[in-house]
């Protein structure tokens, strides 16, 4: 009735996660996917409703003194996300998220140029005589 009310508490990943976690490949010092919690989120994905998951290791979240309760709680703490992704209305799981394999950084530039060391940051000012002096 108040669904609104509910909160996602940390649970042992069903069996079709659990599929889909040994699909994807689990993190080294994880034999068995049901070593792992997962936190959950109802939201819309491509106008479609979903529930987004994200897979934590509860281990690693005790090291570190984090008590997750919520899936807002791993936020803070986006290193603990060993798997992330959404469950579609269907029941079909689709990751997004590897921890053990994360993209890579793209290159910042400015105005079409690799930026350098050596580049002023833009609210910086080039020392006074370096402009246009001879």
């Amino acid at each position: 009735m108040f669904s609104f009310l509910r909160r996602s508490a940390p649970k042992s990943p069903n069996a079709a996660v659990c599929r889909a976690l040994e699909q994807e490949g689990l993190p080294s010092g994880v034999s068995d996917p049901s070593m792992l919690r997962v936190v959950e989120s109802r939201g819309r994905y491509v106008n479609r409703k979903v529930t987004y998951i994200r897979v934590f290791d509860p281990v690693r979240a005790a090291e570190r003194s984090l008590e997750v309760r919520s899936y807002r709680d791993l936020d803070s703490s986006p290193d603990l996300i060993v798997k992330a992704g959404h469950i579609e209305e269907d029941g079909r799981i689709v990751m997004n998220h590897d921890a053990a394999n994360p993209a890579p950084s793209p290159v910042r530039t400015r105005a079409g140029r690799a930026v350098t060391s050596a580049d002023p940051a833009p609210d910086q000012e080039e020392p006074a005589g370096t402009v246009g002096s001879s």
